[in-house]
């Protein structure tokens, strides 16, 4: 009898404290990831979670003082400094350079952004789309009747979905380049398939990755990213943006920061017809541009058991800016998106 009322205390436990518990978003604070009305999903044992600590980049429900619920970023972690200069976030003094995986859902595409067809001689017919970029704000489509003042990005990139449906010849592979103001990064593509190319300035560093694109989105997460699917966890080139790059530049010049995308086989410009069969997507994106507190406080020192937890969207998010650190306690469980 004891053994049969221990085993269903087990399984009472196990249906309370085992199955994912549900979250509907409400507001934009997270956007563009995470809209109102997206369902956020814990994992298995939920309780679990609070086991652990949280790590930067991971989005968590906290619990507010107030009893209400809400979704955020961990950012900072005990005993760190945190600040916000110049839009960009910045860890110790360092700044804090977005993995692909976390500015894939960070990341807002670019809208009334025009790709032009160079003509044969453009640059010794290296580039056959560029993007003629104007001043590109930090607005936002998804809050129309937010009311607020807009700020320069200069934090931008491209990003490329490219199909080759056959081999490149022996000796012969597809290099593809993105140009980002004056530096190139590039790539040499042997296989047929699809790539993912995604280059640009971000966080005073130019960026790049490409991957192979090797399966299709099974659909059970939230995809609004303007990045390809299956990001990397990490960049193949970081640089630090040259500072010569902005000291010699005007600073509507450096905000005007142009981009292009180039293909060539064995040295030879491929051909516009070619090229677009070969290009799917290419979409202009930016990065977050990170404001500080209303009050104008733009450092904070974290103690030794304080977490710093920002929106993906500043202008319309609570968060410590306003709150301050929190303690451990204040986290409930993981949110990772479902549908």
């Amino acid at each position: 009898m004891r053994s049969a009322a221990c085993a269903v205390a087990i399984l009472c436990c196990l249906a309370a404290f085992a199955p994912p518990r549900r979250h509907v978003v409400d507001g934009v604070s997270m956007a563009p990831g995470l809209q109102p009305g997206d369902v956020i999903a814990t994992g298995w044992f939920p309780v679990l979670d609070r086991l652990r600590r949280p790590q930067r980049g991971e989005r968590w429900i906290i619990e507010l003082p107030d009893g209400t619920s809400a979704i955020k970023r961990v950012v900072g972690l005990p005993g760190e400094t945190v600040s916000i200069r110049d839009g960009d976030l910045t860890i110790g003094g360092q700044t804090f350079i977005a993995p692909p995986h976390l500015l894939a859902e960070t990341a807002s595409a670019v809208d009334g952004v025009t790709l032009h067809t160079d003509a044969d001689d453009a640059e010794g017919g290296r580039w056959q789309r560029t993007v003629p970029t104007p001043v590109i704000f930090d607005d936002a489509t998804w809050a129309p009747a937010e009311s607020r003042m807009l700020l320069p990005v200069r934090d931008r990139g491209l990003a490329v979905v490219l199909f080759l449906r056959a081999a490149p010849a022996a000796g012969e592979p597809v290099r593809a380049r993105i140009r980002v103001g004056d530096f190139v990064v590039p790539w040499r593509i042997e296989a047929a398939g699809h790539y993912a190319l995604v280059a640009g300035r971000l966080d005073g560093h130019l960026v790049g990755a490409a991957w192979p694109i090797t399966d299709a989105d099974d659909g059970s997460k939230l995809n609004r990213s303007c990045l390809p699917p299956h990001t990397p966890p990490y960049w193949d080139v970081v640089e630090p943006w040259p500072k010569f790059a902005e000291a010699d530049t005007h600073d509507d010049d450096a905000e005007r920061l142009s981009l292009a995308l180039g293909l060539t086989v064995a040295g030879v410009p491929v051909e516009h017809n070619t090229a677009d069969d070969m290009i799917e997507h290419v979409i202009v994106w930016r990065d977050i541009l990170y404001r500080p507190a209303a009050d104008g406080v733009v450092e904070w020192q974290l103690g030794p058991d304080r977490f710093f937890v920002l929106g993906d969207f500043p202008s319309a998010s609570r968060d410590s800016r306003h709150w301050g650190p929190l303690g451990p306690g204040t986290f409930r469980s993981h949110a990772a998106p479902r549908h």
